[in-house]
């Protein structure tokens, strides 16, 4: 697993498969509850989830835990 965090962008994404597999598909603007923030889900050709992109990161994730991972490729 790998974990980005752009603070200029405000966008996360862990990558749960290899970076090499593109995702077939995605599921979108999963909009939390109370929130700003959206949440995507990219699946491999075999329904596999392979990544997870936070969108508004710092509304929906904890905001210590984005500001651990600027500059970082994986969480501590």
């Amino acid at each position: 697993m790998n974990f980005d965090y752009d603070p200029e962008a405000d966008a996360a994404y862990l990558a749960i498969a290899r970076s090499d597999i593109l995702p077939e598909k995605q599921i979108s603007a999963i909009t939390t509850e109370g929130m700003e923030g959206e949440i995507e889900i990219d699946i491999d050709k075999n329904g596999k989830v392979i990544g997870i992109e936070f969108v508004n990161a710092s509304s929906i994730l904890p905001l210590d835990f984005l500001k651990n991972q600027t500059g970082s490729n994986s969480p501590n």
